[in-house]
């Protein structure tokens, strides 16, 4: 998929980047007329190249991991490709290639253009200290519950979240503890943090919710963590303070909404499960019984795969969830 020349000295916008990376096919916008530059998108892994004409200069990439350099030849001679691993920050990617092309349009020479860019670009992540694509993933699902529960009552549903003041779990209501995990795995793997994630507290029933996501295009029905982030602010109205202080812990800017533009959608039915024996779990109170100097242990983490569960009833306030997230879905299969 090819799309036409371009404007000179005009960035493309989040959006149209959002939508390139939402396509089916690789998609080759011409990037510059003079010199001739390139931008290829293939959304299905996620990588983003640059393709232009060779000059002189050989850059050197080989201490990056995730930005790599190769030469070809055609009918129109040789050209070079440099391959960029995007990993859920199009915007940014898509902002370091242009940097280089603007570079380039300079009359500089291509590893010089590099150079700035790479510069540019380093400085950009250091500053903003972006959330991780874990990070990103985990969110969906918990601010899911919480839009959710702002339809029953605000209020009641900012102090149900306990995941932004650090807490043992993510929400706690009168009759028990929640905790929100969520997966872009084709089964129920989710990753837990620490050995007490999954510790019930004393006298309180756990259960967990797991909910899986798969990335989408232009559905109706995608989810973004900037859309997700709105909507909870508009319902909150004047209780969008704790709110706003909460995502701010957490490391959300609004300035950098435009890196946070991938879409997702609902992979199955949002299942809940007790947090019992049966339950794959590490407990920090089991270990302590079984492990000897398990004192000097620290930094557990792991994967738990509860896709064989059987999931449990529904409990108030949430038994309402399960079909308002299918409404958001575009129709999973309950069944699942």
């Amino acid at each position: 998929m090819t799309y036409g020349s371009p404007e000179d000295n005009r960035r493309l916008d989040p959006q149209t980047i959002n939508r390139y990376f939402s396509s089916s096919h690789t998609v080759v916008h011409l990037i510059s007329q003079s010199p001739r530059c390139e931008l290829h998108i293939e959304p299905s892994t996620e990588h983003m190249e640059l393709h232009g004409q060779v000059d002189s200069s050989r850059p050197d990439l080989s201490q990056f991991e995730n930005i790599e350099i190769s030469f070809a030849a055609d009918a129109a001679g040789e050209y070079f490709v440099l391959r960029i691993a995007a990993n859920d920050m199009w915007y940014a990617a898509y902002n370091f290639i242009a940097r280089i092309v603007e570079e380039l349009q300079r009359g500089r020479l291509l590893a010089d253009a590099i150079s700035r860019g790479l510069t540019e670009y380093q400085l950009l992540l250091r500053s903003r200290n972006l959330l991780s694509a874990e990070k990103q993933v985990g969110l969906i699902g918990e601010l899911l519950l919480l839009k959710y529960l702002c339809t029953i009552h605000p209020g009641r549903a900012l102090s149900s979240w306990l995941g932004p003041e650090a807490e043992q779990h993510d929400f706690s209501f009168s009759e028990f503890d929640l905790e929100v995990k969520t997966t872009r795995s084709e089964r129920r793997i989710h990753r837990i943090g620490s050995a007490t994630q999954l510790e019930p507290s004393l006298n309180r029933p756990l259960l967990f919710l797991s909910v899986q996501v798969t990335s989408a295009g232009d559905s109706a029905s995608a989810l973004s963590l900037p859309a997700l982030v709105d909507e909870i602010q508009t319902a909150l109205g004047t209780n969008q303070g704790p709110f706003d202080d909460y995502m701010s812990n957490l490391g959300w800017r609004i300035l950098d909404v435009e890196s946070y533009q991938h879409k997702y959608m609902l992979r199955s039915r949002p299942n809940f499960y007790s947090v019992d024996r049966s339950f794959p779990a590490l407990q920090d109170s089991t270990l302590r019984r079984l492990v000897p100097n398990y004192a000097h242990i620290s930094d557990i983490s792991y994967r738990t795969d509860v896709s064989h569960l059987n999931s449990v009833a529904v409990p108030e306030p949430l038994s309402g969830f399960p079909a308002y997230a299918r409404t958001l879905s575009g129709g999973f299969d309950v069944s699942i």
